[in-house]
């Protein structure tokens, strides 16, 4: 009983086989594509040089400017600071002092068009503070009776 040719079955013995180290070697190239466009996503993306700028960062720098003067400064092998190379005197707080100036160039950035996002009140809160109660009326009303009296006023 010769039947007609029929297409060969798809057996085990008929499929390309496919081998875990064939697997291994797909699962990898997807992985370091994968891997390539998450790099490219992270090195588009900036990050803002004028965040963290607040009073935290400002009494932080504050306390190492006390204990180090300047922490950046570079000492040499008998701790003398010097113009050449050498050890900073404490990295954490040159650190904060490097940010602590980037917030200072912030804070006079011009953000006409709300362009950057800027604390403009950075390392002058307490000022502030100070002069708005200084320019109310009660405190006007004091140095208004001082000029008044010495200039002849009788008050």
């Amino acid at each position: 009983s010769d039947s007609p040719s029929r297409a060969p079955r798809d057996t085990p013995s008929t499929r390309p086989r496919r081998t875990p180290v064939a697997a291994m070697k797909l699962l990898a190239k997807i992985a370091a594509a994968a891997a390539c466009a998450g790099v490219a996503s992270a090195l588009s993306a900036q990050q803002d040089p004028c965040a963290g700028c607040d009073e935290g960062l400002a009494q932080a720098y504050q306390s190492c400017a006390r204990e180090f003067g300047n922490p950046c400064a570079e000492r040499d092998d008998a701790g003398i600071v010097g113009s050449g190379p050498g050890t900073k005197k404490d990295v954490s707080c040159c650190l904060k002092k490097e940010k602590h100036d980037r917030c200072l160039e912030c804070k006079s950035m011009d953000c006409e068009f709300k362009t950057c996002n800027v604390n403009k009140a950075y390392y002058s809160e307490r000022t502030i503070t100070q002069e708005a109660k200084e320019s109310t009326k009660e405190a006007y009303a004091k140095y208004d009776a001082k000029a008044m009296k010495a200039a002849g006023w009788g008050l």
